[in-house]
């Protein structure tokens, strides 16, 4: 038995013209507001991208420099003004502000001026360096060792050395301690004696530094006492030296040919000039 086949009816062809339904017509109306709004940002960006490079670029080729002295302010130092800082940072005119560094111009600073702390700005508006200074106060006289012979200074309380034209009109060290041989690497033990030096129970008169470091002090009732150059016992050593202030007995304290080695100070040893030799007695 033949079977009988029923043909297949067409699905209707949509017309192009025909209205689409709301809910389509929506989501396309939707889709073409974000893409406007899109290009609309895209646009934005670009155009606020470009007028930034252009005002970078025109602050930092004309607006943004350094072209005088007058445009750099120093505060906080009675000893420092703005030439010294020029000087010393070996500034040169023009000066780009923003590839200025300022880490760079304050460690030149602490290095080459009397102070003891720097601190740098860069203002923008109007463009300027704002620079403030420290100044190290001199605490001790001292000399040292230079080229063409003995060179006359002062150190601060730090242990730096401070050359004689950083001294203000008539200023003079705090105390009367002096520093010979003065060293930059003997600098933080000499630092922390001028700090002990009213805790060690007799006058501090003055810290030596021998030519190969050696450290010796002298004191106006234990005489010269040395210290070697180990920085590792200077506390021990200190302490030592208050206790033998306290203990030394009163015949010998004083005695300017006396010696006091410290170098061990757990085996303190006192060194006394040799008697005088007796007269030969007349025959």
């Amino acid at each position: 038995m033949a079977s009988i086949q029923t043909p297949s009816t067409p699905s209707p062809t949509p017309n192009p013209s025909a209205p689409l339904p709301p809910n389509i017509e929506r989501r396309r109306r939707l889709r073409q507001e974000k893409q406007r709004e899109r290009l609309i940002q895209a646009w934005r960006i670009l155009f606020f991208a470009g007028s930034t490079t252009a005002l970078a670029w025109i602050l930092l080729s004309s607006g943004w420099n350094l072209r005088s002295i007058d445009q750099i302010r120093v505060s906080g130092s009675e000893r420092v003004g703005a030439e010294s800082v020029v000087e010393a940072g070996d500034l040169r005119f023009p000066i780009p502000l923003l590839s200025l560094q300022p880490g760079n111009l304050e460690r030149r600073l602490m290095d080459e001026l009397p102070v003891q702390s720097v601190s740098i700005h860069r203002r923008l508006l109007p463009p300027g360096l704002e620079i403030k200074l420290l100044d190290r106060r001199p605490i001790a006289a001292a000399t040292r060792n230079a080229a063409g012979g003995i060179e006359r200074g002062m150190v601060d309380r730090e242990g730096f050395w401070m050359p004689m034209t950083a001294a203000l009109a008539e200023e003079t060290p705090e105390s009367d301690v002096r520093v010979q041989g003065w060293t930059l690497t003997r600098r933080s033990t000499i630092a922390k004696l001028l700090e002990k030096r009213d805790q060690l129970g007799s006058p501090l008169q003055v810290v030596l530094v021998a030519p190969d470091g050696d450290l010796s002090v002298r004191m106006a009732s234990l005489g010269l006492v040395k210290l070697g150059s180990n920085a590792a016992l200077l506390d021990q050593q200190i302490n030592t030296v208050i206790e033998l202030t306290r203990s030394l007995p009163p015949q010998l304290r004083g005695q300017n040919d006396s010696t006091i080695d410290l170098s061990d100070p757990s085996k303190p040893e006192l060194q006394l000039p040799p008697p005088p030799p007796k007269k030969a007695s007349k025959s």
